[in-house]
């Protein structure tokens, strides 16, 4: 996925140092004053970056040369599900559920189930917006805080823990998207 939206994108990351990285964290944004700015305010995140993260994970093309984070998508096995509405979302959860499967991304922040199911008490909750977006500024927090010496890394194991060119790739691609963002937000 993360190979596809580059070459989709048509730009590549650049190789930053954490400190060139880091200093987009200091920066004043617009997206301060939304949602995407009180949640990154409350876990101490460049919002440029939440929303980076959350466009990679969950993108959907929803109208011609425009496209945006998605609440209502899924992911099982690497294939994307992207319903229209929540309701649609939650009968295409239930019927993965059904069929056994818990390894499954959810929500705006692809929010995997398995691994943080136990965050919420229901899986459908995974598709409130609001609150996929407070857990995956937490794990993308607590990712970041993991590699103080190397921001990249550090992001990209919102992706990819294990895995540290995955990572980086990743965490570079986050990187070179919230800043190409800024430029326009």
């Amino acid at each position: 996925m993360v190979s596809s939206f580059s070459n989709e994108l048509s730009w590549a990351a650049e190789n930053q140092s954490s400190e060139r990285s880091a200093s987009i964290l200091s920066a004043k944004s617009l997206l301060q004053t939304t949602v995407w700015g009180d949640v990154a305010a409350r876990h101490q995140l460049d919002p440029y970056v939440l929303y980076a993260v959350a466009l990679i994970e969950s993108r959907n093309h929803h109208q011609k040369n425009q496209v945006t984070p998605w609440p209502w998508a899924l992911n099982h096995a690497g294939k994307a599900i992207i319903t229209t509405n929540k309701q649609d979302a939650i009968i295409q959860l239930k019927q993965l559920l059904k069929e056994g499967n818990r390894n499954v991304d959810i929500g705006i922040m692809q929010v995997n189930l398995r691994w943080h199911g136990h965050r919420v008490d229901k899986p459908e909750q995974l598709l409130d917006p609001t609150t996929n977006l407070e857990i995956g500024a937490e794990l993308l927090a607590k990712a970041i805080q993991s590699s103080p010496d190397n921001f990249a890394l550090g992001v990209g194991r919102y992706y990819n823990w294990k895995n540290i060119p995955a990572a980086i790739e990743y965490g570079q691609n986050v990187i070179t998207l919230a800043a190409h963002i800024r430029t326009i937000i």
